[in-house]
């Protein structure tokens, strides 16, 4: 090579291009479809056996409660049995105070009559007798009238309060009937030219006992007075 020439300058060969990576065949893309679909499947699988646990246990809960239901249920009737029987001995027991009460009334033969100095309707003064064990007070014969006349009016003296007698004509007008329905046949009406008795129609259907003279009067049966029972003495 003579002076002045050039140097040959060499050309650096160029790099091998990267070979391109080879794309996923079928084979692997159904092999990861299958295994996330079983994937799926086995957490789909661990739900259902979650929710049958719990319906399980909810079975076994709602069991329970249904056999706890039934003890209370059990022990209820046993208490309302109780119940109905501390009421059955209270009634029966207020029944024998009515009796032992009466010890400060009046004595007729085999009745004993006793004032309750409390105000009630008819129909009241019928049901506060019979709580006590006893019924209104039906005078029916002189002998008890006169008894009950004086009884009466020494218990107010000197004033003069009318008393619910256990007599009536609610069922048919002028047709005066004790509380036990039998027939009045023995009466002491008031007398006067002033104010005969009974003189309320068919308004007034209840007898009530003036104490100052033990006549009877009729009167408005919701109208509220004094009372009188009778007990079996």
């Amino acid at each position: 090579r003579g002076r002045g020439d050039t140097p040959d300058i060499e050309e650096p060969e160029p790099e091998p291009e990267p070979e391109p990576e080879p794309e996923p065949t079928a084979a692997v893309s159904d092999l990861d479809s299958t295994y996330n679909y079983v994937s799926r499947l086995a957490t789909m699988d661990q739900a259902i056996h979650k929710l049958n646990v719990g319906h399980y246990m909810l079975d076994v809960k709602v069991i329970q409660l249904l056999d706890r239901l039934t003890r209370l249920e059990g022990k209820m009737a046993d208490i309302e049995e109780s119940v109905e029987q501390v009421s059955a001995y209270c009634k029966d027991n207020r029944k024998e105070i009515g009796r032992l009460e009466c010890v400060k009334g009046q004595k007729v033969g085999h009745k004993c009559f006793l004032v309750y100095r409390t105000y009630e309707t008819y129909m009241g003064a019928s049901q506060k007798c019979q709580e006590r064990g006893g019924r209104m007070a039906m005078p029916r014969d002189r002998r008890e009238q006169e008894a009950l006349a004086d009884y009466v009016k020494s218990a107010f003296h000197p004033g003069n309060w009318p008393v619910w007698l256990g007599i009536n004509d609610l069922r048919s007008e002028g047709l005066y009937l004790f509380e036990d329905t039998t027939r009045v046949t023995y009466f002491q009406w008031r007398k006067h030219f002033l104010s005969s008795q009974p003189d309320g129609g068919k308004r007034e259907n209840c007898v009530a006992m003036s104490s100052d003279d033990g006549d009877w009067w009729d009167n408005y049966c919701d109208r509220r007075m004094y009372y009188l029972c009778e007990f079996d003495a």
